[in-house]
C-alpha cells in the first residue's frame, strides 16, 4: 500500500505549477461555439467556454458525433477526443522541465469572467465514455479539473477527476497549504490534497457512459459533494476556497508524467475519450433528472462511499509525503 500511495502522489502532485500571469485562453469561433453548444455544453456553460492556449494543435484531435451507444444501450451525442502520443503537445507541456514528452492536453475552460466567485454554490456535470481496455501505466489522464484564481491568475490547483496509473481517483484540496516559488520563479500555493481512490467494483468507471455530478460551495465554510451515476461517493464539509477569489472549471483530456512511463520502455497508447452533457448551473434540476434522490443521500457530515482508500498528501518543490487516513475502517476520513 505504501508503494501505491507514493506512486499516486508522484503522478498527481509533482506536476509543476503554471506561470499564472500568462494568457490562458483562445476564444472559440462562431462555428465552434455553435457546435459545442449543440453537442456538448449545457446550462451556464453553453456559449461560455474557451480553448486552453496549451492545447494540442492538430485538426484531427477532436470530432463531434450525433449518437454513440454503449453496451448498456445508453446513447448520447457529444465530442470525441482522439489523443495520440504522436501529436505531442504545446512546448510548455511537452518539454516542461526540459523533459521531452512530459504532457499533452486538449482542454475546454472558463474565461476569467465566467469563473465562479467566492462564496457561490454551483452544480457541475460531466458525462464521459472511456474504453474498457484503457491503460495509464505510470502516467495520468485528468478528465476534468478545477483551478483556483487569486485575482485573474491561476495560483493553485484543486479538484480533479483522473486516472492515475490505472486507478480512478477524485482529488481535492484541504484548507492547508504552503507558499513556494515555482519553476517559473513565481509564487505558487502547494496545498495538502485528499486523494479518494475510487473502487470500480462499486460501480463501473469505464466501458460505458459514466455521469459525474458535483455540488460545490466555494467558500471558507463550504462543501464539495460528488456523485457517480447517481450514487454519492464523496462528501466534504469545510474550507473549499483557501483564500482564492474565484475558481475555474476545465474539461478535456490532460495527460501528464508520460516520461515516467517511456523512461521505463513503456509505450503511451492512443486513446479515444468521449464527453457529453458538460455544464455548470445554479440548480441541480438544470443538469440532472431526479435531484430529490440525489440530495436525499447527503447528511451534515463528511463521508466517503465506494472507495479503496483515502490518503492525504502534502507537497513542495523539494519534498512530498502521503499518509493513509484509515478508510474504510474510518468512513469519515476528512
Amino acid at each position: 500500500m505504501k508503494k501505491i500511495l507514493a506512486y499516486i502522489f508522484v503522478l498527481l502532485f509533482t506536476y509543476p505549477s503554471i506561470l499564472y500571469a500568462e494568457k490562458w485562453h483562445i476564444n472559440m469561433k462562431k462555428k465552434e461555439k455553435k457546435d459545442f453548444a449543440y453537442y456538448v455544453l449545457k446550462a451556464q456553460s453553453d456559449n461560455k467556454m474557451v480553448f486552453n492556449t496549451r492545447n494540442i494543435e492538430n485538426p484531427n484531435i477532436y470530432k463531434f458525433f450525433e449518437k454513440f451507444e454503449d453496451r448498456l444501450g445508453v446513447a448520447e451525442k457529444g465530442i470525441e477526443f482522439d489523443l495520440k502520443y504522436s501529436y505531442e503537445g504545446h512546448e510548455k507541456d511537452w518539454k516542461r522541465f526540459d523533459i521531452l514528452g512530459h504532457a499533452q492536453r486538449f482542454q475546454i475552460m472558463e474565461p476569467y469572467k465566467e469563473t465562479t466567485k467566492k462564496n457561490k454554490t454551483k452544480w457541475y456535470r460531466v458525462a464521459y465514455f472511456i474504453p474498457g481496455d484503457i491503460r495509464t501505466d505510470k502516467h495520468t489522464i485528468s478528465l476534468f479539473d478545477f483551478k483556483k484564481l487569486y485575482g485573474k491568475g491561476e495560483k493553485s490547483h484543486d479538484g480533479s477527476f483522473a486516472i492515475v496509473n490505472n486507478r480512478f481517483t477524485w482529488n481535492f484540496n484541504s484548507p492547508n497549504y504552503a507558499s513556494h516559488t515555482n519553476e517559473t520563479g513565481s509564487e505558487y500555493l502547494y496545498p495538502e490534497h485528499y486523494v479518494v481512490n475510487l473502487d470500480p467494483n462499486f460501480s463501473p468507471l469505464k466501458g460505458k457512459w459514466v455521469n459525474v455530478l458535483l455540488n460545490i460551495k466555494w467558500a471558507e465554510k463550504g462543501f464539495m459533494h460528488l456523485w457517480i451515476d447517481g450514487k454519492l461517493r464523496s462528501s466534504y464539509f469545510g474550507d473549499t476556497l483557501a483564500g482564492a477569489s474565484s475558481v475555474r472549471f476545465k474539461f478535456g483530456p490532460y495527460r501528464h508524467h508520460m516520461h515516467q512511463a517511456t523512461n521505463e520502455g513503456l509505450q503511451i497508447p492512443d486513446v479515444k475519450i468521449k464527453y457529453s452533457n458538460v455544464g455548470k448551473a445554479d440548480k441541480c434540476d438544470d443538469l440532472w433528472s431526479g435531484c430529490s434522490e440525489i440530495l436525499s443521500q447527503l447528511n451534515d457530515k463528511s463521508q466517503v462511499i465506494g472507495a479503496r482508500a483515502v490518503v492525504l498528501c502534502s507537497t513542495s518543490p523539494q519534498s512530498s509525503s502521503c499518509r493513509n487516513l484509515g478508510y474504510p475502517k474510518n468512513p469519515r476520513p476528512f
